[in-house]
């Protein structure tokens, strides 16, 4: 029974049979010509084994004829194998691409993304060179062997029936060995994409490393890591020279049968110098599988076992439901009774209740690893294992559908993000949007100024090196204003600004109509704090004070303490 193919696999055939099953008739059209020179081969030694210049003069003219038809076949195959080879990967990564950007941010979390990025580099490069080519190059090698295999029956059977039995029995041998391959193949891909993770980190801790100056022992970590990558490409490589050796072993051995028998037979009479010629020929592609076929096969079965991993990763699917579809923001956010913790003896929030109504502000305040953050998380749904109740509207987010959740949020973080294009894209996210909505986001960020000296079109470039911390982050915040979603979230998102923008920053957003805000910061200006409808003060995970600036003021407890502090610095 064959094996199913998976739906990644599947994609590249999709829409690309014609292709394929061209290039295999190439392959059928090349084969034929390729066996044919072997025959042309025996009639030019014949015709000069019998002195015959007619006959060589005739070979000439089919000679020539032969030339045309080999290369119009050979380019008719070069044609059709890279327009499918072209579809196929195309369409192979578009899917990847399509089916990661349909994952939750949950699901992409738990280095998820190192494995899409060794899938992007390494496995890719297997896939394309082993499974692709490779499947194209196993078909061609399989049927020159058995074209060759009915020439060579057809010259000489005597000759052809050792040589084949002994080549059948290398091949099987060789077979057997190669199956050790896979396993490497399997075991390097994990290797390296552990080493891709590991990099990843340490390049996105650049700046700790140097500030902490930790940058023998960094080097040492990666020094391990490295050195067992390596030790197991160098088992991989082993193998599959020891597979090549094994392969040319077996070559040599066909080799010296079809040269020891076929000039005995010469001798004995049996056949011409000619026909010996044309065996030796054939031999080629008798002998192509037992140096080729074991390798094909293997790196070809390394390869699937890459696809299969892939899929594995890209088909997981979140076992809850579709969700309820929030069509509109009506009412309040409420957390009620709600406890969280990453791991079993880490809790990081406790009995939380909390109500945030429709159109008001609201700014949540408190030390470091107090839980502000957590929180804001809990409302975009990264995270759904907590207990208590987490209601929008009354509905549970947990059962709200995220696509229609994101429809009405939008947050600001601290640290942002921009793509390699320009301010314009990185606003809009490369939608369309209405030019008074982009130019009302852009005012309400602090942008203007930006946008009047460099132009909406000037390049951020990569991680947005182009631009200043500030920038970056009202690029961020104009990002979101944009969408005009009723709830906006904002994490320390003006944390990189400084005073006077941070402020200006801060009034427009609170100025906006029909807004919900809720608002992590650390910045506790008098001013801006009297704006806020509500204040929540978090300490070690729970809520200890809620109020309006002056309520919590006059109680002169723990915001005070902040407040206090804060004014000091």
């Amino acid at each position: 029974m064959g094996r199913v193919k998976t739906e990644c696999e599947k994609q590249f055939l999709k829409n690309n049979k014609k292709n394929f099953f061209m290039t295999i008739l190439a392959l059928i059209l090349c084969t034929v010509m390729n066996i044919a020179m072997a025959f042309m081969l025996q009639y030019f030694i014949e015709a000069v084994e019998y002195e015959s210049s007619e006959i060589l003069s005739k070979g000439f003219s089919i000679g020539n004829a032969y030339l045309i038809i080999y290369a119009a076949f050979s380019f008719l195959k070069r044609n059709y194998k890279n327009a499918y080879m072209r579809k196929a990967l195309s369409q192979f990564k578009d899917y990847i691409f399509k089916r990661m950007l349909d994952k939750s941010i949950s699901q992409f979390g738990n280095g998820t993304s190192a494995k899409f990025i060794s899938a992007f580099s390494n496995d890719l490069t297997s896939i394309e060179t082993n499974y692709l080519a490779g499947t194209i190059n196993l078909i061609l090698t399989m049927m020159l062997f058995i074209g060759a295999a009915i020439a060579a029956l057809y010259l000489q059977w005597i000759l052809a029936l050792p040589i084949l039995a002994v080549s059948l029995v290398c091949i099987l041998f060789s077979l057997k060995y190669g199956e050790r391959l896979v396993a490497k193949e399997k075991q390097t891909s994990e290797e390296n994409m552990d080493f891709v993770a590991q990099v990843k980190d340490l390049l996105n801790g650049f700046i700790v490393i140097k500030s902490f100056k930790a940058e023998k022992e960094v080097l040492q970590i990666f020094r391990q890591k490295n050195k067992k990558l390596e030790a197991t490409k160098q088992g991989r490589r082993v193998t599959s020279d020891t597979v090549s050796i094994y392969s040319d072993i077996s070559s040599i051995v066909v080799n010296i049968m079809i040269f020891g028998l076929g000039f005995y037979f010469a001798y004995k009479g049996r056949m011409s110098i000619g026909m010996v010629i044309a065996f030796i020929q054939l031999g080629n592609y008798i002998l192509s599988p037992i140096r080729n076929l074991a390798p094909l096969i293997s790196n070809r079965k390394a390869a699937i076992k890459l696809i299969e991993r892939l899929s594995d990763e890209i088909e997981k699917t979140e076992e809850k439901p579709e969700g309820i579809v929030l069509a509109d923001f009506k009412k309040d956010i409420v957390f009620r009774n709600l406890n969280f913790a990453y791991a079993e003896d880490k809790t990081v929030l406790e009995n939380i209740n909390l109500r945030f109504e429709k159109g008001k502000s609201y700014a949540i305040v408190g030390g470091s690893g107090s839980g502000k953050s957590t929180l804001l998380k809990l409302l975009l749904g990264y995270n759904t294992d907590y207990e208590g109740d987490l209601l929008i509207d009354g509905i549970p987010i947990k059962e709200i559908n995220l696509e229609s959740l994101y429809d009405h949020i939008s947050i600001i973080q601290q640290d942002v993000f921009l793509f390699d294009s320009s301010i314009k894209d990185n606003i809009t996210m490369f939608r369309s949007f209405d030019e008074t909505k982009v130019a009302n986001a852009i005012e309400q960020a602090g942008l203007s100024t930006l946008i009047e000296e460099k132009g909406e079109d000037y390049s951020c470039g990569e991680g947005g090196m182009n631009l200043s911390g500030g920038e970056k982050q009202r690029v961020s915040i104009a990002r979101c204003l944009v969408r005009e979603t009723p709830i906006l979230l904002m994490d320390e998102a003006t944390a990189a600004l400084d005073n006077n923008i941070a402020q200006m920053v801060e009034n427009k957003i609170l100025s906006i109509d029909n807004l919900t805000r809720i608002i992590v910061t650390h910045r506790l200006n008098e001013a801006i704090m009297r704006k806020y409808d509500t204040i929540f003060v978090m300490n070690r995970g729970t809520v200890i004070e809620q109020g309006s600036f002056d309520e919590l003021m006059n109680k002169q407890g723990y915001f005070y303490s902040l407040y206090s502090v804060s004014q000091a610095e």
